[in-house]
């Protein structure tokens, strides 16, 4: 993408970001916010504002409103869209007249996990550096990692030890080296890396290797890194001791891998008892937690927190990893049958329709059947872009030749070549009925409608438009398969959804066979929309809405949540408060009856609507927010009370009571209560809240009462390096930060899953804790929590501000923030075991030190959010001075690899574009 389209990009982003325009006035400001930088004018050759923006009519177009005297900018329709747009309307024409349909384009940007790709670095290069690099540089571009000593940061090497263990557990007489790779990508669905087999010669506690055969070696039992004990070595192949007097019975260890399955994301093992009882109604064995080993042959067992022992997670031993599932199963979505439902006649079919590798990509809705059997196309450059450049190819192709003709005889399932009315439009479409005399009715594969046409209009599709992929494809709405039939949720889908351009999440990738689910999002309005949820809540019935109207008297209120901004909850006796009431009673005497882990929510989604317990009973909750798949917020919905917990925390509504559940509305009402002789409550002072809530014990100590302070002591901290790096070292990482090629920050790819779950942990500790301890006496270079965006993460104070703010430095992101300093909270010993993850970084292989903004964009571009590969040159030392955390700047050349036939070496991407700017100076 050129500089120009990249800017064009991010105006465009802006201008959706506020339906009722931007003032041209502030653009530049807006745009800063979002980009860090000002239009750059100049290099564009404008130098007004307004002028640029008349020759992009494209992306912008001004005007005034009524009533307003200032010029605003808007965001124009988009282009790429306008094809389908006009295609989509004609269908629904066809099928409800009267009804004009309109594509949404100003949608805002939702923030995702960037973690969440559909790709990952690869740390073995395919081609030597570009000219101008060293020679050295060039002669290690294929290894993985060189020095032995320094190729932990390659793969987890605690993973592999464990799992090499679990291995020779099966192959206890030994295994020749030659097939150790193969066993253990069939044992564990993963590849070795490389480097492990270097390595192993090296991990005499364990293993040993001799003559090229791999035997496991002693374990004295107080060495507790893997906790599992052989027997001694000798001359003969070693063979495991007589089994522990603590085993697992076959029950327990049935019912512990039926659990783990529920959970592919993995359970924390110190959640497993509660959810054994809760699930089975029986005991756990309690000597499985001192021992996790006894699991192994069911289970993976995993330590996040490299010095927690006791922080474990387990996963199931068939789960497929991310890595693996990234450029697999991930990479098939398109159903089979296609979504018009037949079975595509031929031997030449196109290829699998690939995930695109955004978390929300831009997806258009061309039909809903029902919730089960929602049509979308996603909208983009290797989507629609590419398929409206396939249409152009064709139309030239079919209108050149004078042998094609009209298909004579076309039969149910072909696929053709189909003309529209008009004779100028050309799209790929399947057979799906033929009537008599001259009469076809077609399904256009990368539309997602049908429509019946002329017999004339039919050509013989070319094999040559069978590379790319039919993009329309099939999903369904998680939450909704109860009800996908139902007429009101048909009535919101064609409301909300049809015809329009959406964010979809899809939950799980899928396989061949699979309609894989997903939740729509709207974000062309003021807040976000979740489509799914929307839907659900179009069956409530509102007559057992809570009662509560202006000036009423209500006795029997019951206050069940109290915010400090003064805001009140409560419960009001009615006939939906009746209802729920008694709809609870049986829910609790169903999960007391029931012993099955059917129930357990095993794939959360957010708008998911679900129970979890309110002081010991179950209660109604929608998951609000999601922290990777372990951690959430939740509502109460019937309390207003928000709530973080752990996914293990929630369960199903059985189907026996899902569809009265979901016809009542939440039986909660909310208030704000204010000073002053007209309000209906009058509370002049917090005394008088004191008075008021002193019969309710829960409200009032959570809201008045501090609790004793948990966190520990707040020593100094010096900057934990997170590995020590070596010249010449490839390294997969990502980069959450890039200001230009002289600084930019990298994260260590491998460690990633170990910061999302060390910040899943903060967000359940800081968000149960934080009413009752805040930081005090904050310091200028010290080391906190703080609260960004709704997640907790560990910063460093920069400075401290007048206003109540506070300038700090992300010390795992990179990033600069101000945050206020009642969102500061002591960061507790456990959080700091963990290396901060922020590496800072500048580009090797390139002579400039100062960047225009022209090449610093095209940089960002290029590694912003990405995953690559690091190529160390040097490493430079920084000390301590003054309170600042000592660090390590690192000078690397960055590598994408997602390319499927070359690598892209990035600096000979910045020297390509400071030759142009120079030539153009």
């Amino acid at each position: 993408m050129s500089d120009r389209e990249s800017i064009k990009k991010m105006l465009r982003s802006v201008l959706q970001s506020s339906k009722t325009g931007v003032s041209v006035n502030s653009l530049q400001s807006e745009y800063r916010s979002l980009c860090g930088e000002n239009i750059p004018l100049k290099k564009l050759g404008y130098s007004k504002l307004e002028d640029y923006l008349k020759s992009i009519p494209s992306v912008a177009r001004l005007e005034y409103r009524m009533g307003e005297v200032r010029l605003k900018c808007f965001a124009a329709v988009c282009q790429e869209t306008a094809h389908i747009a006009e295609l989509v309307a004609k269908q629904k024409n066809s099928k409800k007249s009267g009804r004009s349909q309109v594509v949404n384009c100003r949608m805002r940007f939702k923030p995702s996990n960037p973690y969440m790709l559909n790709v990952r670095p690869r740390s073995s290069l395919r081609q030597p550096s570009p000219a101008g690099s060293s020679n050295w540089l060039a002669n290690r571009s294929r290894t993985y990692g060189g020095h032995r000593g320094f190729s932990s940061c390659l793969y987890d090497v605690e993973l592999v030890q464990s799992r090499l263990i679990q291995l020779m557990e099966k192959y206890y007489s030994g295994l020749w080296m030659s097939k150790l790779s193969q066993v253990y990508s069939e044992m564990f669905n993963q590849k070795l890396h490389p480097q492990a087999l270097v390595d192993l010669e090296k991990w005499t506690h364990i293993c040993m290797v001799s003559q090229s055969f791999l035997f496991v070696h002693v374990r004295p039992k107080s060495h507790i890194l893997i906790e599992v004990t052989f027997s001694p070595t000798s001359d003969s192949a070693p063979r495991p001791t007589s089994k522990s007097p603590a085993v697992v019975s076959a029950e327990a260890r049935q019912r512990i891998k039926e659990l783990l399955s529920k959970y592919s994301h993995g359970l924390w093992a110190h959640a497993l008892p509660k959810l054994f009882m809760d699930t089975y109604k029986m005991s756990f064995p309690e000597h499985i937690m001192d021992n996790l080993s006894l699991l192994l042959d069911i289970c993976t067992v995993e330590y996040p927190m490299p010095h927690d022992k006791k922080k474990a997670i387990l996963y199931n031993s068939f789960k497929v990893d991310m890595e693996d599932t990234d450029n697999q199963k991930s990479q098939k979505c398109r159903s089979t049958p296609l979504p018009s439902g037949l079975e595509v006649l031929g031997s030449v079919e196109p290829p699998y329709l690939a995930l695109p590798s955004e978390q929300y990509p831009s997806v258009l809705i061309t039909d809903a059947k029902s919730s089960n059997a929602v049509t979308v196309r996603y909208v983009g450059e290797n989507y629609s872009n590419a398929q409206e450049a396939m249409e152009g190819t064709m139309h030239s192709f079919y209108s050149q030749s004078s042998t094609h003709r009209p298909l004579s005889n076309p039969v149910v399932g072909q696929l053709v070549a189909v003309k529209g009315e008009d004779g100028d439009d050309l799209a790929r479409a399947q057979v799906m009925k033929v009537m008599p005399p001259n009469k076809v009715k077609v399904y256009y594969v990368d539309y997602g409608f049908s429509v019946e046409t002329s017999g004339t209009n039919l050509l013989e599709l070319h094999q040559d438009f069978l590379s790319l992929p039919f993009q329309a494809t099939n999903v369904q709405l998680a939450g909704l398969d109860a009800f996908s039939s139902h007429p009101l949720v048909l009535s919101s889908l064609d409301k909300l959804a049809v015809g329009k351009i959406l964010l979809m999440e899809t939950l799980e990738p899928c396989q061949k066979n699979e309609i894989p689910e997903a939740v729509l999002y709207d974000t062309s309005q003021d807040d976000d929309v979740n489509i799914n949820s929307t839907c659900l809540k179009a069956l409530q019935d509102n007559t057992m809405n809570n009662p509560l109207t202006v000036n009423a008297t209500c006795q029997e209120v019951c206050v069940t949540n109290v915010c400090a901004d003064g805001i009140i909850y409560c419960q009001l006796p009615s006939r939906g408060t009746a209802r729920l009431s008694k709809l609870l009673e049986d829910t609790e005497a169903f999960f007391t009856s029931k012993m099955t882990s059917e129930l357990l929510v095993s794939r959360p989604f957010s708008g998911k609507f679900c129970l979890a317990r309110y002081k010991g009973k179950w209660s109604r909750v929608e998951i609000t927010n999601m922290y990777g798949n372990r951690v959430m917020e939740i509502l109460f919905i019937d309390l207003g009370l928000p709530a973080t917990v752990e996914v293990t925390d929630l369960r199903e509504i059985p189907p026996l009571f899902l569809k009265d559940f979901t016809i009542i509305p939440p039986q909660v009402s909310c208030f704000s209560v204010c000073c002053g002789s007209k309000s209906t409550l009058i509370f002049n002072q917090a005394n008088g809240w004191r008075s008021i809530f002193s019969s309710l014990p829960s409200l009032y100590n959570a809201l008045f009462q501090p609790k004793r302070s948990e966190y520990s002591t707040k020593p100094h901290i010096h900057f934990i390096f997170p590995v020590f790096f070596q010249p010449g070292q490839n390294i997969d990482v990502f980069v959450p930060v890039a200001c230009h090629p002289g600084y930019f920050v990298l994260q260590l790819w491998q460690d990633l899953h170990k910061l999302v779950v060390l910040m899943g942990e903060m967000i359940l500790y800081y968000n149960q804790t934080r009413k009752a301890n805040t930081a005090t006496n904050i310091q200028k270079g010290e080391v906190y929590a703080a609260r960004i965006d709704k997640n907790w993460h560990r910063v460093q104070v920069k400075g401290v501000l007048a206003n109540g703010l506070v300038s700090v430095y992300d010390l795992d992101y990179g990033k600069h923030e101000l945050v206020r300093t009642t969102l500061l909270q002591p960061l507790i010993e456990e959080f700091r075991q963990l290396p901060f993850q922020a590496i800072t970084a500048q580009l090797a292989g390139v002579t400039q030190h100062q960047w225009s903004e022209e090449a610093s964009m095209l940089f960002r571009n290029h590694v912003e959010d990405r995953a690559l590969v690091a190529q160390v040159e040097s490493v430079q030392e920084v000390s301590e001075v003054k309170g600042e955390l000592w660090e390590r700047r690192l000078t690397v050349y960055l590598v994408d690899t997602a390319v499927e036939d070359r690598d892209i070496w990035i600096h000979s991407i910045m020297a390509d574009i400071s030759g142009d700017l120079s030539s153009a100076a």
